[in-house]
Order: C-alpha cells, then structure tokens, then sequence
C-alpha cells in the first residue's frame, strides 16, 4: 500500500464543507476570471502525470528478466585454493 493510499484511509477524502472552503478560498486568491483557466491548467498537469505514469509501468512490465550473473572462473580458482588450510606452525618456533 503506498503513502497517498494509507494518508485517505487515516484521514479520508474531504467531506462537503472542506471542499467548500477550498472553493471559497480560491475564488478569494484567484478570481473567477483565472480560477477556470488555473482549473484547465490543473488538469493538463494531472493528464500528462497519468500518462507518465501509465507509461512508466508499461515499460517495467516489459522488461526482459535480468540475466543470471555467473562468478569468474578466476574467483572460483581463488576460493578453492584458499580453502585448504595452511600447515600448522610447530611450537617450538613459536617460543623463540
């Protein structure tokens, strides 16, 4: 579920007297000259973000599987003959 989804479940969509504030409210800060021109422009904005959108996941959906990374032979060589342990130190070298 991502974040827009869990914010409306916690809080809900804006009921009848919210959505009359935002309308007054505009209309104070904008006019009704540019509130439908600003309205227009809102909803080229909101069509070309869905087409992104659409867009965008019809590419992931297209995406070949990535293709299995084999390790170097090099590395695989390194590793077995790293494995084997080294030849214990004897004790009396150690004592010196």
């Amino acid at each position: 579920m991502n974040l827009i989804n869990t914010y409306f479940l916690a809080f809900g969509l804006p009921a009848a007297p919210e959505w009359l504030f935002i309308g007054v409210l505009a209309l104070i800060l904008f006019g009704p000259k540019k509130l439908p021109s600003l309205a227009r422009g809102l909803a080229e904005i909101l069509s070309e973000f869905q087409k992104a959108k659409e867009e965008f996941h019809r590419e992931i959906r297209e995406l070949p599987p990535l293709p299995k990374i084999q390790e170097p032979a090099e590395k695989k060589a390194f590793q077995a003959s790293s494995t084997t342990p080294p030849p214990p130190d004897s004790p009396s070298s150690q004592n010196g």
